[in-house]
């Protein structure tokens, strides 16, 4: 492809992205979503917002894959909560004697 072909492909994938983008906090991830999709474009010349939105997809669900769950969360606190009823149980027995 041609030098303008690949700055106006790259403008495409650019204005797509942000036209589907859902996170106005994390322009950055925004950037990085654009990289991607242009590292994996290949030698496909065309404009195309499905396959745009399928890449848009596969980075995100990346980014995600280490993300917590509400229910990680939720699993997280009560350990902690485990922990300290645990070692307050361990203080009371220290003090008793």
């Amino acid at each position: 492809m041609s030098n303008e072909a690949n700055e106006r492909l790259q403008e495409f994938i650019s204005e797509e992205v942000s036209r589907q983008w859902q996170l106005p906090n994390r322009p950055d991830l925004e950037k990085d979503c654009v990289d991607f999709i242009w590292d994996r474009w290949g030698e496909n010349p065309y404009q195309d917002e499905v396959y745009i939105t399928f890449l848009l997809i596969q980075f995100l669900s990346g980014h995600c894959r280490n993300a917590l769950s509400s229910q990680d969360i939720d699993f997280m606190a009560i350990e902690e909560i485990h922990r300290n009823l645990e070692r307050q149980l361990e203080e009371t027995r220290w003090k008793q004697y």
